[in-house]
C-alpha cells in the first residue's frame, strides 16, 4: 500500500495542523522536540516540517488524551492503537452516569467539593477517595488541581478553625489528598524527556500540601518533578537543583516566621545559577517576596499560572535548543 494510500504522505504544513488539532505550532514542535509524539520529515530545501494525516490523527488523539488528565509524556510513546483504545476508555469513563457525580458544566466542581466535605465529616475514607478519584477523572488533572483540590483543602481549615472539623478529620483528608494526586504523580513524564523543576518547602515550612499541588500542576504540564517535600533547608534544595540539572525551582509558602523563610529564600537564591528561577505560592509568599525583592522569588497567584509560566520556559527551551 502507498503511501497515498494508508495516509502516510507528507503534506500538511504545521499551520495547517494547528488549525485541525487545536495545538499551538509552539505546543506541536514541543510535543515533537521533547516527546517524539510524531515525526514529520521536512520538505527538501525549504526544510519546512510536513504532516501527513496520519500525524494528525494521532495528534488529535493525543489532544483528547491529555485533556482527560494524561500527562504528554506518559501517552507520547503508545501506539497508535493503544492511544486509541485509551482515549475511548477515558470518554467512556467519563460519560458513566452516578448518582453520587455532579453533573459536568457550570458549578460541577463545586459540587464534586460538596461531596468530597460530605464524606470528610463523616470520616469515611473510602467514600472521600471515590469522590475526589470521580473529580479526577471526570474533570481531569488540571480541572482537579485548580477547582477541586484547593477548595476542599480551605473548606475542611475553615471547618476545623471553626471547631465543625477536628484534627482527625484534617489528617484523614490530607492523607486521602496525597494518594489522589499521587494518581497524576503517576503518570508524570520519564526521567530524561522532560524540563526538571524542584519543588519542596522551605525549613521551618511544615505544611506540605501546597507542594504537591505545585507538583502534580507541574507534571501535568510536562515536566518532570523532583520531589522534596516540607522543612527542607535552602542548601539541600540547591543541591538537589544543581545536581539534577533543574531548570527551576518551585517553592510553597504557607505559614510560620516570614523573616525565617525571607533568610531561607535568599540564601537560596545565592545557592542557584542566575538562571534558574526560584517560583513560588501560598498564602505566604507575598510577603517573603515584598522582604527580599521580585528579583529574588517570583510569587504566582494560583496553579493555572504556574503551568503557563512552565510551558512558556519550556518553550523557550525548546527554542533555544534548535
Amino acid at each position: 500500500m502507498s503511501s497515498k494510500e494508508n495516509g502516510r504522505e507528507p503534506r500538511h504544513p504545521i499551520r495547517v495542523v494547528s488549525e485541525r488539532t487545536g495545538l499551538s505550532p509552539d505546543v506541536l514542535r514541543a510535543w515533537e522536540k521533547r516527546y517524539g509524539a510524531v515525526a514529520p520529515p521536512r520538505r527538501e530545501g525549504a526544510g519546512q516540517r510536513l504532516y501527513s494525516d496520519a500525524d494528525v490523527e494521532r495528534l488529535r488523539l493525543l489532544r483528547r488524551a491529555t485533556a482527560a488528565g494524561r500527562s504528554i509524556g506518559h501517552v507520547a510513546a503508545l501506539s497508535d492503537r493503544e492511544l486509541e483504545q485509551l482515549v475511548r476508555e477515558d470518554e467512556a469513563q467519563r460519560a458513566v452516569p452516578s448518582a453520587a457525580a455532579p453533573q459536568q458544566g457550570g458549578g460541577a466542581a463545586a459540587a464534586h467539593v460538596r461531596i468530597a466535605m460530605a464524606a470528610a465529616r463523616e470520616m469515611d475514607g473510602p467514600a472521600l477517595e471515590a469522590a475526589l478519584r470521580r473529580a479526577l477523572v471526570l474533570g481531569g488533572a488540571e480541572t482537579f488541581i485548580d477547582d477541586v483540590a484547593p477548595p476542599f483543602l480551605r473548606a475542611v481549615g475553615d471547618a476545623w478553625e471553626d471547631g465543625s472539623l477536628t484534627v482527625a478529620h484534617e489528617h484523614l483528608a490530607s492523607a486521602v489528598m496525597r494518594r489522589v494526586l499521587g494518581i497524576v504523580a503517576e503518570a508524570g513524564p520519564a526521567a530524561g524527556a522532560a524540563p526538571v523543576v524542584v519543588v519542596a518547602t522551605p525549613a521551618g515550612q511544615v505544611h506540605e500540601l501546597g507542594a504537591m499541588l505545585a507538583a502534580a500542576s507541574a507534571m501535568s504540564a510536562g515536566w518532570r518533578v523532583v520531589y522534596l517535600g516540607a522543612d527542607l533547608p535552602a542548601d539541600e534544595v540547591a543541591r538537589a537543583a544543581r545536581e539534577t540539572g533543574a531548570e527551576a525551582v518551585a517553592l510553597s509558602i504557607v505559614l510560620g516566621d516570614g523573616r525565617a523563610a525571607a533568610d531561607e529564600v535568599r540564601a537560596l537564591r545565592r545557592a542557584l545559577p542566575p538562571h534558574v528561577p526560584v517560583i513560588a505560592g501560598g498564602a505566604g509568599a507575598r510577603a517573603v517576596a515584598s522582604s527580599i525583592g521580585e528579583a529574588g522569588l517570583r510569587v504566582l497567584p494560583d496553579f493555572a499560572e504556574f503551568r503557563r509560566v512552565l510551558t512558556a520556559m519550556a518553550v523557550r527551551g525548546n527554542n533555544r535548543a534548535k
